[in-house]
């Protein structure tokens, strides 16, 4: 009698463990980003950090939320999270259209948002009134397609940030459009600098951790709550003194 008792002992303790597991598998917040130097970075092995990345590392961590942090196309990234519930999207400007489709925490960070085009142009095209009549290049489901789009610029989109900047190199384009730092990473590391040049900054933007509707208030309250701690005891900035 004790064999049976013992593998059914057994048998029980499996099931339970096997549907713990599932649950914590279900519970696991699903975080992505882009590639967006220097916000969100990742090494040869896939690990995600960066000035962003980090606040949310530390943020998850205080929280005690079990999380996966994902890199993929800023298009892919924004929709996953905008249609799938325990998902969230940084580093997220925060619109009006955007407005109802999140749960908004932040701001993590600050950027001003530039154009890049010919050595040339350095110096004498230096807003956005210059180039109201040329082409502009972005990336897919950023904010400044949106905003420049509706300012009636032309605009022209692709998957990835290298391949625009490459574009404006190639004279497919006139302007790229990106992050101010991010851009100026691109250049560097595609050895462009002798054909895209930073010309100006014309706005700035915060950006924000946004998570599906969704997600639970007790857990948007939860990491509100360990940001503003992040915030008051300094490890928020000096996070961000890193990069």
């Amino acid at each position: 009698m004790k064999t049976p008792l013992l593998s059914l002992c057994f048998l029980l303790s499996s099931t339970l463990c096997g549907l713990s597991t599932a649950q914590t598998k279900q519970d696991t917040i699903i975080v992505t980003t882009e590639h967006y130097y220097p916000f969100s970075i990742s090494d040869k092995d896939g690990a995600v950090y960066g000035a962003s990345a980090d606040k949310i590392h530390e943020l998850f961590k205080r929280s005690k939320l079990v999380y996966q942090m994902n890199m993929m196309s800023w298009n892919r990234a924004f929709e996953l999270a905008r249609n799938n519930a325990d998902t969230c999207v940084f580093s997220t400007s925060r619109t009006k259209e955007r407005e109802s489709s999140f749960h908004w925490i932040g701001p993590i960070i600050t950027g001003n948002w530039a154009v890049f085009g010919s050595p040339d142009k350095l110096n004498k095209v230096t807003n956005l009134r210059d180039i109201k009549q040329s082409s502009i290049g972005t990336e897919e489901g950023q904010v400044a397609l949106s905003y420049l789009a509706d300012k009636g610029f032309k605009m022209v989109t692709s998957t990835e940030s290298v391949t625009t900047f490459k574009n404006v190199a190639f004279g497919r384009i006139d302007y790229a459009t990106a992050a101010d730092t991010h851009g100026k990473k691109i250049i560097a590391e595609n050895n462009l600098k002798d054909k895209v040049v930073w010309l100006f900054n014309y706005s700035s933007s915060d950006y924000y951790l946004a998570c599906n509707p969704k997600m639970s208030n007790r857990t948007i309250g939860l990491l509100k709550k360990n940001l503003r701690e992040m915030k008051a005891d300094g490890s928020f900035k000096s996070i961000e003194n890193k990069y």
